[in-house]
Order: structure tokens, then sequence, then C-alpha cells
């Protein structure tokens, strides 16, 4: 059946049932992969998923189920499980849906895989790598993704979002003699295959480094100084600055430092943190938020200026702030004008960190990484490769001691990050 059939006649049902008001999602994916294992290009592996959620509020309760089956039957169960539910919740006035809004399609990325390219591209990342890079073992895979989300509500909200990139994979380790690296990986997605693998983002650099990782030092001795935060690292931290403090977690617990801070300079004035759901540079886009609104682009934060609180419907409800750009999946940090060498060139003594295992901050920010992959800076010059160390820090202060970022920059294809130099950071052996 028709699924934009089965969720109209679904919504019908719920509120034929004495649903106030009700929310829909439906999704289909379909994954088209390729896979190198053991340096050798492995067959297609075709992945099918569909979802079906259902959300109803009664008498300022709330209740949801999902399936993944459209069948009358089961559709019909889902229903009578979610109205059930329902009755026993607890009321909360913050419970909403969103408002009526123009339906609208939307349409991002290829409309086909190219299945030889893909192919080509594979075969020509494992030459490159045997040519260039023969110690290192790795597995790799590109991904053909292709989604269609549908929404739908009772207020007469009806999007339909589909979207398609490439994605693409590699983890690797450097063996040389019996000494062997630590493992590390990247990973993006692009909407097309113009270039090699290789020569997206910093593929090549992180081959190379991975090289010299066989043999790695400790650090002299315990410091505070400045590190240098690979995109992957600073685009993992400010993201859990954003949750811990301005997003919905982090007002919903009381837990946020920064409450009713619009319009304030709460961090560096280096930093600048957009919204960008229509950012041609990205090859997911995010057009319709998970709460039902169609997406906004805006500035998160401006200069260190919080400009906005990325918090959904029921949040800003909650703890009765207004709604502006909810929920965001495309951040792009603004770069800067150094390029990555200059600001080695900067450090005294400090670490670039090119991939770090963290703890959970606490309240207050603090937080612990282990240091890996990551290499010692003494005198403005890459020493070598470190031994795993820790490094402690404060997720507000490093973000309010931005020292330079850098022009470079990690596109996921859904966000942008740029390298970050940040100060005051204490580095110790493990």
């Amino acid at each position: 059946m028709d699924k934009r059939i089965v969720m109209k006649n679904t919504l019908a049902a719920l509120l034929e049932k004495g649903a106030d008001k009700v929310s829909l999602w439906l999704i289909n994916r379909t994954t088209e992969e390729f896979n190198i294992v053991y340096k050798e290009l492995n067959l297609l592996r075709t992945v099918e998923s569909q979802s079906f959620s259902l959300s109803v509020i009664k008498d300022q309760k709330q209740a949801s189920t999902r399936l993944n089956q459209f069948d009358e039957a089961s559709v019909a169960d889902a229903i009578n499980e979610v109205m059930t539910a329902v009755e026993s919740s607890n009321a909360d006035p913050a419970f909403d849906i969103s408002p009526k809004q123009v339906p609208q399609v939307f349409t991002d990325g290829p409309a086909q895989m190219e299945a030889d390219k893909i192919v080509f591209r594979l075969n020509e990342f494992t030459k490159t790598m045997k040519q260039n890079f023969p110690n290192v073992f790795y597995d790799a895979s590109l991904s053909f993704n292709k989604s269609t989300n549908y929404y739908l509500n009772s207020n007469g909200v009806d999007f339909e979002e589909t979207g398609a990139s490439y994605s693409f994979m590699t983890m690797f380790t450097a063996k040389i003699g019996k000494k062997m690296s630590s493992f590390n990986y990247t990973g993006f997605d692009i909407a097309n295959l113009d270039l090699p693998m290789m020569e997206i983002n910093s593929t090549r650099e992180m081959m190379r480094q991975i090289t010299e990782q066989t043999e790695t030092k400790a650090i002299p001795q315990n410091f505070t100084g400045d590190v240098i935060l690979a995109p992957f690292v600073s685009g993992e931290l400010l993201g859990s600055l954003i949750s811990q403090q301005f997003g919905s977690s982090g007002l919903l617990t009381n837990s946020s430092r920064f409450p009713d801070h619009v319009g304030q300079q709460i961090l560096d004035a280096k930093l600048s943190v957009y919204n960008k759901p229509f950012d041609p540079r990205l090859a997911n886009r995010s057009n319709v938020t998970f709460d039902g609104y169609i997406a906004k682009e805006a500035a998160i934060i401006e200069h260190g200026v919080l400009n906005h609180y990325p918090i959904g419907l029921f949040a800003a409800n909650k703890v009765g702030k207004t709604r502006t750009i909810g929920d965001v999946e495309n951040i792009v940090v603004e770069s800067g004008a150094t390029p990555l060498a200059d600001l080695i060139k900067k450090v005294d003594e400090g670490v670039l960190c090119m991939r770090a295992s963290f703890g959970q901050p606490n309240a207050n920010g603090d937080m612990s990484a282990v240091l890996k992959n990551s290499y010692f800076i003494k005198d403005g010059k890459i020493q070598y490769p470190i031994s795993e160390s820790m490094m402690s820090l404060n997720l507000i202060e490093i973000f309010n001691t931005i020292k330079d970022i850098s022009y470079e920059t990690f596109n996921t294809g859904s966000s942008i990050f740029p390298y970050m130099m940040v100060g005051g950071v204490a580095i110790s052996r493990k």
C-alpha cells in the first residue's frame, strides 16, 4: 500500500480513537555497500530498513511507539498499543506538535547509484594504498545511501524529504617488523564521486601519520600547555558543550551554566557556530527537524555571543522559552585564516591531538581524555608521535581560550569543523 495512504489512514484512526494530537514519522532507507576486506574488493551488500513512528497526545499526556511493518494488522496493533499507553502516561502541558506549515517536498543528492564508479574509486584507493602505504593494513567501504522520510501531523503538516549520498569509511593500522601502531579511522559522506577518496579531507595525511606511529615515545614530563584539536576532536567536544550547556538536556536538567544568556558573549570571540541545513557543501542536509518544522539557517554562537538555544518544541515549552531553530544536525564552525602548519609554529609546548577517547564531562564541564594517534610539539615543531597520554580540560574554559582556528576544515558530509588551538590544557603521562 502507498505509504502516504498508510500514514493518513493511521492519523485518522488515532484521532477517531480519541487522540487530541498526532504526529507520524515514516522512514525508508536503502544502503548499497561495497567493501575492501584484507586489501581485496568484496561483493556488494544491500541493506534495507524502514520504521514507522506514532506519537499521540491526549489530555496533555503523550505516548509513542514504533514498528517496522506496514501491513494492516501490524498498524492496527500499534494504534491500540499507543492509545493504551497514553492513558497511563503522566500529563505535562509542555507536550505539543508543530503548527500548520506549507506542505513541502525536499530532494537532495544523486538520483541513482553509480556502481561502476564506486568500484573504480575503491580499486583506485587500494592501488594507492599498495603503492604509497604498503605497511598499512586496512578495511574500507564505499556505500550509496538513499532515504525518504515522511512527516505528517494532525495540524496539517505534511513534509517529504528524500536524500542520497555516498559514504566512505576506512579503519587502519600500520605494522613495520614487530612494531604496530594503534588503529585509526576516518569517514565522510559526499554528494558525488568526482575525487579520489585519498584526496578528500585529510585521508592521505592520516595514512602518512599512521606509518610513523609504529614508534611512539612518552611526553618528557607532565605539563600544562596548548593543544591543537583535530576537526573530529573539536567537533566532538563542541557537540558535548552545546548539548550540555545550550541544548535540551542542559536546560531540562537545570545543569546549564547559561540558562538565560541569549545576546550575551559567553565564549571566545573567535568562535562562530552555525546551523546550516542548506549549505551546498554538505552531502546530508536535514531539511526537516525531528519535531516537525522546516529547518532554519542561523548562528547558534556568533563571535562568542549566544544567539539561539538549539532546543526542540517540548524543551522550549518546558523551560518557558520560545522555540527558534530547534535541535540542530548541520553544524558548521567558521574556519580561520591560519594554515595548520602555522598553528603548529605558534606552540611552545603542547600536543597535536588527532584522536581522543573521552569520558563524560561533569556538570561544570570538567573532563579527561586519552590522547591517541597524537604528537608532542616543542618550540613550534612536531617532535614525535606520543604514546597514550591523558589530557584534562574544562569544556567551557577551552572554548574561552581559543588561540587560533585553522584555515583547513574537515567536512563529514553533515557538519564542517576546523582545527582549533586552545590553551591551558593539562597533559600527563597515562
